[in-house]
């Protein structure tokens, strides 16, 4: 893979793209081998989250004659998790948290984030922008219920991983607090960029407006109502 790999393509991400059926034929006929390349494309030209998760599983051991990469699976956990991939949330955590344990593996981390800020730097298109949740909130997120999550790019909504692994995660309550509220905000993020995607620019000004009114809080019918005709939206370009 060239050393341009971080992020050659995300500007042209698209997210209602769905799934590589090619590189599935591939990689079930030919190997994974003969298969990296279709879901190269998939991953970065198309921005699909499941091959995403396939690279960065692959990455992160190294199999079929490809070489373990740890920053290639953070790269691909990181893509596919930021599509709301609840499998690739609990993974990408665990690695995290792995890595953390370490100094050699924080290196790896503060490597990779420094190449993929670089990468970004100057990209004003791309939605990705490249920042980390922290470990603990990527487990908050995909232990949701999939009725928070239906304007999540992803069909992998629910991973059964992500409670057990709260459970067991310690945090001071100081810190938790922090933590939802980014969880939050990056959620909201989400519903944007999908409004952004799927509105006309005035639909979307009038939507962005009811949400965050320049004095105020948000009037609950008017942004449920608001929210409601984006997902119908949604529903309606699905069919």
């Amino acid at each position: 893979m060239k050393r341009g790999l971080f992020l050659l393509t995300l500007i042209l991400m698209n997210p209602l793209w769905a799934g590589c059926p090619d590189g599935d034929r591939i990689a079930q006929t030919q190997g994974m081998r003969a298969a990296l390349p279709v879901y190269m494309r998939c991953a970065l030209d198309h921005n699909d989250d499941q091959s995403q998760l396939k690279l960065a599983r692959l990455y992160r051991k190294g199999s079929d004659g490809i070489d373990q990469s740890t920053q290639r699976s953070l790269l691909f956990y990181h893509l596919s998790a930021d599509n709301g991939n609840a499998a690739a949330m609990v993974e990408f955590s665990t690695l995290l948290t792995q890595l953390d344990n370490d100094d050699s593996g924080r290196e790896e981390i503060l490597s990779y984030s420094g190449k993929i800020k670089k990468q970004l730097l100057g990209s004003p298109y791309a939605t990705f922008q490249g920042d980390f949740l922290h470990p603990y909130a990527l487990l908050v997120l995909a232990a949701e219920s999939t009725d928070d999550k239906w304007f999540y790019p992803s069909e992998t909504k629910t991973d059964t991983r992500a409670k057990s692994l709260i459970v067991n995660y310690r945090i001071d309550d100081d810190k938790k607090e922090q933590i939802l509220r980014e969880a939050s905000e990056w959620k909201q993020r989400k519903l944007l960029e999908l409004a952004r995607h799927l509105l006309s620019p005035r639909e979307f000004n009038q939507f962005y407006t009811t949400l965050y009114p320049p004095l105020g809080q948000a009037d609950p019918f008017q942004r449920s109502q608001a929210v409601n005709h984006l997902k119908q939206k949604l529903e309606s370009r699905s069919l």
